[in-house]
């Protein structure tokens, strides 16, 4: 197929003429790629605070997520990428958007980093098993759906032995074959598991030290 045809089947177009690219791994584009950040959730249930703090550490994932670049997986031909990148890295990017949306809970006022030097009683570590928007065939005329699948584990400081685990899968398909569609999806997707990490680790039982 011509560039010229691709360009014309159903590709979504971003600000600034930037387009989807349909083919996996590569980019039909000559232009530097658009720079795009998901938000945190500011969200949550009515819930009382914890009284102990949390330390979030930086994601961890496969190769293929382990990148700026936008994922995406056609059913039929594999991973490939939108002729886009997130702000940072996806690990780091999630990793302080966790952070932002634990603080928007307004259920526990120390949460930072690993690393940041923080006293705290537990860390939050991540296990990215998808985090892509989904084709059901090779062609961008689809709508896809994001899909999102993590394994989080609630570590007990200072002995660091895990206190409990959790995975959280998302699905939510994007309103439209445009970029902009689908990264709403990828937002919408990122709030919904913020929340359900947040329910999850912020439980009114955790207490400070470990115990339950």
């Amino acid at each position: 197929m011509t560039r010229r045809r691709l360009l014309s089947r159903g590709m979504g177009l971003v600000g600034g003429g930037l387009a989807l690219g349909a083919l996996p791994a590569c980019s039909i584009f000559e232009s530097p790629p658009h720079v795009v950040r998901l938000t945190a959730a500011r969200e949550f249930s009515p819930a009382p605070p914890v009284g102990w703090q949390l330390l979030v550490g930086v994601p961890v994932t496969t190769s293929v997520l382990n990148t700026s670049r936008v994922p995406l997986r056609q059913m039929e031909a594999g991973f490939g990428y939108f002729d886009a990148e997130w702000q940072d890295p996806l690990p780091e990017m999630l990793q302080g958007l966790l952070i932002e949306s634990f603080e928007y809970s307004g259920r526990i006022t120390g949460v930072a980093r690993e690393g940041s030097g923080l006293r705290a009683d537990y860390v939050l570590l991540t296990d990215i098993r998808d985090f892509q928007a989904e084709y059901p065939h090779a062609t961008v005329e689809d709508v896809p759906t994001v899909h999102v699948r993590v394994e989080c584990k609630m570590v007990t400081l200072p002995r660091r032995t895990i206190q409990e685990s959790q995975g959280f899968e998302i699905r939510v398909p994007a309103k439209g074959t445009g970029f902009t569609a689908v990264l709403a999806a990828y937002d919408e997707a990122f709030h919904l598991l913020a929340r359900q990490v947040a329910e999850w680790a912020l439980q009114p039982g955790r207490r400070a030290g470990g115990g339950v």
